[in-house]
């Protein structure tokens, strides 16, 4: 009930609302490395960019292992983004918020808004300020971001998907995705193929926006490499990472470990363990668990977005469909 809903009104948006030009497709959650609607829970891991959360959250440690570090290649100063911004509860333990390398030429510490009632810091913490409050409004981003996604997962697909079996790992698969348009090249695939990749090869020109829809409700990612222009990612200089985003649009739950990650990953229903691994751009959900590392790579395509009023009408039927099952359950 639930899909058919959600693909009679994907279609009654795009045939009624026209598209308009948007320059954060993401919105302000494009400007986080690590953007949270609930809970975070992280450590001994490094996050590059700025980190948001909606709900409570916690930085510090594993074992005898080193602390974190949030916010530590961002170089520039700016009171309207704040490097870490919590809307709940913080605990900060053994780690460092900001560029604390007072040899660096931007060197700066970064600010902290908590929303919540209890702010515990260790004095081990390297930080800026300590503001109360929250200047994120995470139910409207959170509603937004649902609608996006719903919405990205209604565009048809432009380029072309294969599948070929590995012939050295029995039950896995090849995944090649290629595309031929300079602007942006959208593909559909099913959580269940991608959990048996053993590598994922991109062919589309350099500079388009690659879209990958990711249906299922469990996914993961894991033990296989990226590969653009049959390079690998990790030697790759020219690896469009800030043009990648794969779009979990229907997943609950997301486990993300042993694999570096090229692009950007929105998945706003998911609960995400990510461990052993990194991301190379954007990782947008609901909730965060792990000590997996987030690098400053953010996205920067291009992919059309509707009107405010079809986002009106995406999150009203979305919010239906989430009472429906409710009282389904009861």
């Amino acid at each position: 009930m639930r899909n058919l809903f959600c693909s009679c009104l994907m279609l009654l948006c795009i045939k009624v609302f026209p598209l308009a030009a948007q320059a954060s497709p993401l919105g302000i959650a494009g400007e986080y490395n690590v953007f949270m609607l609930d809970d975070l829970s992280i450590y001994s891991t490094d996050i590059e960019g700025r980190v948001a959360v909606g709900g409570d959250a916690y930085f510090g440690q594993a074992g005898n292992n080193d602390g974190f570090a949030v916010a530590s290649k961002v170089s520039v100063s700016n009171p309207s983004l704040p490097e870490v911004v919590v809307g709940g509860n913080l605990k900060m333990e053994n780690g460092s918020v900001g560029n604390n390398d007072n040899q660096a030429v931007n060197y700066q510490k970064g600010t902290i808004y908590v929303g919540g009632s209890t702010i515990e810091i260790a004095p081990t913490v390297g930080k800026g300020d300590v503001i109360p409050g929250t200047p994120i409004d995470f139910i409207k981003e959170g509603s937004n971001l649902k609608s996006m996604s719903t919405f990205w997962a209604s565009i048809s697909p432009t380029g072309v998907s294969t599948f070929e079996k590995d012939q050295q790992k029995i039950g896995n698969f090849l995944i090649t995705l290629t595309g031929v348009d300079p602007k942006l090249n959208a593909f559909y695939l099913d959580a269940g193929l991608l959990a048996k990749a053993s590598k994922f090869s991109i062919d589309v020109p350099f500079g388009s926006t690659l879209l990958v829809n990711i249906s299922g409700t469990n996914a993961s990612l894991g033990d296989f490499a990226f590969f653009y222009d049959g390079i690998q990612g990790d030697y790759n200089p020219n690896f469009p990472d800030q043009y990648i985003l794969y779009n979990f649009y229907q997943a609950t739950a997301l486990n993300i470990t042993g694999i570096k990650v090229d692009g950007s990953i929105l998945a706003p229903w998911a609960d995400i363990n990510f461990t052993n691994g990194h991301i190379d751009g954007n990782l947008i959900g609901w909730r965060l668990e792990g000590d997996g590392e987030a690098h400053l790579e953010l996205f920067n395509g291009q992919i059309p977005v509707p009107e405010a009023s079809t986002l009106i009408l995406l999150g009203s039927g979305l919010a239906g469909i989430a009472a429906l099952r409710r009282r389904m359950k009861l």
